[in-house]
């Protein structure tokens, strides 16, 4: 008794002191590690500010089931709100900003730590899986800054956690996965090809191992559906194009007229066999090469998302399953249902990046770690010497990677398209300095224009369509407006600077 008891205690100090390791690693700099802020997280920052104040949107509509972001349909709401309460108790800072992302994914440490622990029933390599987890590239860097698409995966995962609960321990778990499933619906758009076909692949499963009786699953539907419905009316009056909006009390369900995200389906494609073929070339190149060109924020090109090594360890836990039947189990079963509509998702989308795939890396994640444990344990006979090499060589990527994401690759992010450099100064400097309402203009090829008034009084906004149409704006020269203009060359939009008045600020340019 005493002997468990002892070890018990020495399980939980080393479950605290990965978690601290977790947590600190992801706090070394934070908020400002990433010192420049994403465009879409400045957007989604502006409309959970609006939403915390007056519980509408810049386009005043009343807490939206799904955001629209630069003139169509383009966020998702789960961030929206997490960041709205942090923003309504604390007020807007970078803090508030990309507190909600580093919260969820600490919690997703915790459910993975715990969800390995019970697959395997072994607290020890629920232990080595935590710290794997804690140092994986993907997960370090999708939790130090804000993006509506990365609270999907954390929330699939919650979902699947409670759900393998509810089935192998407590009932009421089960029920309460049904609840994280429908709040997943609200956490990414592709979540609508995830989720569903996930839950009846998994009732399947379960009916036929006679896990859940009839009556339990009439009533997860059941749970499910009620809290999904509005999302799922959303995709059906836009799919219908059923061009109404749906209010239940203070929630409105949206019909997008400009709902862009569509084309970025295959089954939306003018030639789908031609656009079939070119996503699977772009799904094979973003999980084997673990990063996209251009997009330094999902990835590193030196590290990946998982490390690339650990590719041959996810094949080796693959294949040892497959082989295997006998260390099959519902947990497995959950987590390779995941994996493969993760690979069918990368499919459908096109041209597929990193976190618009960013379902498929936990369950990578997970396989690589298991792979890990087979070539240690299995393969070369839990010899010492393997099981430490191979911990020394995750220890050096990891301080190589920390070393050179925070030394290099950080600089690269905030020098990128899409980070615009010192924007907060330009709009602290138009909104205070000069009192004007602040004009948006960013580097989107759709050439659709944001006219954001005074951020700071979280006041409503309007939509310049065009290209001609923010031109006309700036040449009118209003005296009450700003022109904050995102990491474009101002040669593009064929207006002479020096007609205005205009202050630089790094790669932004504000005119006036």
């Amino acid at each position: 008794m005493q002997l468990n008891l002892t070890k018990k205690k020495k399980n939980i100090i080393l479950f605290t002191v990965v978690l601290i390791f977790a947590i600190s690693i992801r706090l070394l700099s934070w908020p400002t590690a990433i010192s420049q802020i994403n465009i879409d997280e400045a957007m989604t920052a502006f409309n959970a500010k609006l939403i915390a104040d007056s519980g509408t949107d810049m386009y005043g509509t009343s807490f939206p089931v799904y955001l629209e972001a630069w003139g169509w349909a383009g966020q998702s709401v789960m961030l929206l709100y997490i960041m709205a309460f942090f923003i309504k108790l604390f007020g807007l800072s970078l803090i508030t900003i990309r507190l909600p992302m580093l919260l969820i994914s600490i919690i997703s440490i915790i459910i993975f730590y715990d969800f390995v622990k019970r697959i395997f029933n072994n607290t020890k390599l629920a232990l080595a899986a935590m710290a794997f987890i804690s140092i994986c590239p993907w997960h370090f860097m999708q939790s130090i800054w804000s993006i509506d698409c990365n609270m999907f995966p954390h929330f699939m995962l919650i979902s699947v956690y409670l759900l393998y609960r509810g089935i192998t321990d407590k009932k009421w778990m089960l029920y309460l996965s049904m609840l994280f499933f429908a709040l997943t619906m609200y956490t990414y758009g592709v979540s609508i090809y995830i989720v569903p076909f996930f839950l009846l692949i998994s009732a399947i499963y379960l009916l036929i191992k006679k896990k859940v009786s009839i009556k339990n699953l009439l009533i997860c539907i059941g749970i499910y559906l009620l809290f999904s419905a509005p999302i799922l009316a959303m995709y059906v009056i836009n799919a219908l194009h059923i061009n109404t909006n749906i209010s239940l009390g203070p929630i409105t369900i949206q019909y997008f007229v400009n709902n862009a995200r569509t084309s970025d389906m295959l089954f939306f494609s003018e030639n789908i066999w031609d656009t079939f073929i070119a996503n699977l070339k772009s799904l094979s190149k973003v999980f084997l090469r673990q990063y996209d060109t251009n997009l330094p924020w999902n990835a590193t090109r030196l590290f990946g998302t998982v490390y690339h090594i650990s590719i041959v360890f996810f094949i080796i836990g693959v294949l040892h399953l497959v082989i295997h039947k006998e260390k099959r189990n519902i947990g497995t079963f959950l987590f390779s249902t995941w994996l493969i509509l993760s690979f069918l998702l990368g499919i459908v989308i096109n041209e597929v990046n990193v976190n618009r795939l960013n379902i498929i890396w936990l369950p990578t994640v997970f396989f690589s770690f298991y792979g890990i444990y087979v070539f240690c344990s299995v393969i070369c006979k839990d010899r010492k010497i393997i099981k430490y090499g191979i911990g020394f060589i995750y220890i050096v990527l990891f301080i190589s990677f920390a070393c050179y994401f925070y030394q290099t690759h950080t600089k690269e992010i905030d020098a990128s398209y899409c980070f615009a450099n010192k924007t907060t100064d330009a709009i602290h400097y138009a909104t205070c300095e000069l009192e004007k309402e602040v004009v948006f203009y960013t580097n989107s090829s759709s050439h659709i224009y944001l006219k954001i008034q005074d951020a700071l009084d979280g006041t409503s906004s309007t939509l310049i369509n065009n290209l001609t149409d923010f031109e006309n704006k700036i040449k009118a020269k209003l005296e009450n407006e700003a022109f904050i203009i995102l990491n474009r060359d101002l040669q593009r939009t064929s207006i002479n600077i020096d007609d205005y008045t205009y202050q630089y600020f790094g790669d932004t340019v504000l005119l006036y």
